[in-house]
């Protein structure tokens, strides 16, 4: 590669805010710029995006990066298993976003639980309403749509469809949504009749790195010669900015929830990518209160979540947290558990509950560790990525509660860059040797506690999970 190197725009479009990023093929983050989305919540579970208001926020932050950067290609990385419904022909949405957060689904859960072992053998995900086809079935059940010109989709193939991209959705994407065939990579005509969805509804498949040539560039400050040629989800593209094709990268990317994922093709889970006309699977697990924790929290206490981060080493008493606000994701796929808090004394502090949001991410995650172990999927090292990897008291709880080497990303915008140089892979501006060059600096935490420690501290998480998950009668 020249010293003068290409420019890639890399949106990433997540569940908090839309930014905007100029990266070159030397790894290096040349701009930013951020839009904050708004989210809304009508009723309990309920937990809905404007996806106009999505739509103007990548206008607007890609604006700001495109006047003053010469393009020569689009990476887009987006929120996973959120879907909404448009008009095919006017392009109008008929829907909100049902984001992935969305719990609204959970009356279908009985209803299929009859097809939860097909269902899970076909796409490898859980029968659970985080993921899109329940949402879409219950869209089409609770709305009186023209079934003949509706437009299922994705924020991916929301946001490709407004660039003039056509009806697309990227295979890693579209395994998300619990209606793809994890094995062929292509739509299940049978889980498409178990949740009441037709073909011809849903998007094209595409790969993560294929070019597309489309005709409303200009909204984004581009001529329509710039190619959107990379497409990942958020989770699968910081798995590859972490390198992700190499042996033993398993990585934890913190955001709103966390995301553990590695590859594997022993029982996987999702697509992590098709490139180069092949598809790369992965095992993951999705946590579903991480960082909204510690904003819940803060919320509540009147204060911020910066501000309880860095008060959470103050802490002087174990104060158990779990997060179970619309149930617990994995391992334990309980839509029935509640969120608790155990272990308060007339002493605690805000301090001691900030130690117990962040704690709760760290146990978690543990608690994916120890499940992946049972499978045989072995973690050495684990990746970290998003937000809570530039927090050292979390990185070095999640180090002494996982007894394992965390290796946290100096550059937080993993997603993006993992976008981006997909981007380049499918603008053939660059070859994987190329990216293989480009060093990422890490920050090393390792446990500094003992064994016995480590094992009492678990044990106090693990009774506060059994309490969550009691049945209330």
């Amino acid at each position: 590669m020249e010293n003068n190197s290409p420019i890639i725009l890399a949106i990433d479009q997540g569940s908090g805010s839309t930014k905007a990023l100029a990266i070159n093929l030397k790894g290096e983050v040349l701009a930013q710029s951020e839009v904050k989305i708004a989210t809304s919540f009508p009723q309990p579970g309920w937990v809905e995006q404007d996806p106009e208001e999505i739509w103007q926020s990548v206008v607007t932050a890609s604006n700001e990066i495109t006047k003053s950067h010469k393009i020569s290609a689009l990476g887009l990385s987006i929120q996973r298993e959120s879907v909404l419904f448009w008009d095919r022909t006017t392009g109008k949405a008929l829907s909100k976003v049902i984001t992935w957060q969305d719990r609204r689904a959970s009356e279908l859960v009985e209803k299929q639980l009859k097809n939860a072992a097909k269902v899970k053998a076909i796409s490898g995900l859980e029968l659970d309403p985080m993921f899109s086809a329940l949402k879409a079935q219950w869209l089409i059940e609770n709305n009186n749509f023209n079934m003949g010109d509706i437009s299922i989709g994705t924020i991916d193939s929301w946001i490709a469809f407004k660039l003039g991209a056509g009806h697309i959705v990227e295979a890693g994407s579209a395994s998300r949504t619990q209606l793809l065939d994890i094995q062929s990579g292509n739509w299940s005509t049978e889980l498409l009749s178990i949740f009441g969805i037709t073909a011809d509804q849903l998007p094209r498949v595409c790969a993560s790195d294929e070019k597309h040539i489309c005709t409303n560039m200009q909204a984004l400050g581009l001529t329509n010669e710039v190619p959107l040629s990379g497409i990942m989800g958020d989770s699968h593209a910081a798995l590859f900015a972490h390198k992700g094709w190499k042996a033993g990268v398993f990585k934890a990317t913190f955001g709103t929830g966390t995301s553990l994922m590695g590859l594997t093709e022993t029982s996987p889970q999702t697509i992590a990518w098709s490139i180069d006309n092949k598809i790369t699977r992965a095992a993951e697990a999705n946590i579903l209160s991480t960082g909204s924790t510690l904003v819940w929290l803060a919320e509540l206490l009147g204060t911020t979540p910066d501000e309880l981060a860095r008060l959470a080493p103050e802490s002087k008493q174990v104060v158990e947290l779990v997060p179970a606000f619309n149930g617990l994701g994995a391992p334990w796929w309980d839509r029935e558990a509640t969120g608790i808090i155990a272990g308060l004394t007339r002493g605690s502090t805000r301090a001691d509950l900030a130690a117990a949001a962040l704690r709760s991410t760290a146990a978690q995650i543990n608690d994916v560790i120890e499940d992946f172990a049972k499978s045989n999927i072995e973690i050495d090292s684990l990746y970290a990525d998003g937000g809570g990897a530039r927090n050292e008291y979390l990185m070095q709880m999640l180090a002494d509660l996982s007894g394992k080497r965390i290796r946290s990303s100096q550059l937080l915008e993993l997603s993006a860059f993992g976008a981006a140089m997909v981007a380049a892979l499918g603008a053939g501006l660059a070859t994987i040797s190329d990216i293989e060059k480009i060093e990422l600096k890490y920050s090393e935490y390792t446990p500094a506690i003992s064994e016995s420690e480590r094992q009492i501290r678990l044990k106090t998480w693990r009774k506060a999970v059994h309490q969550s998950r009691l049945k209330m009668n």
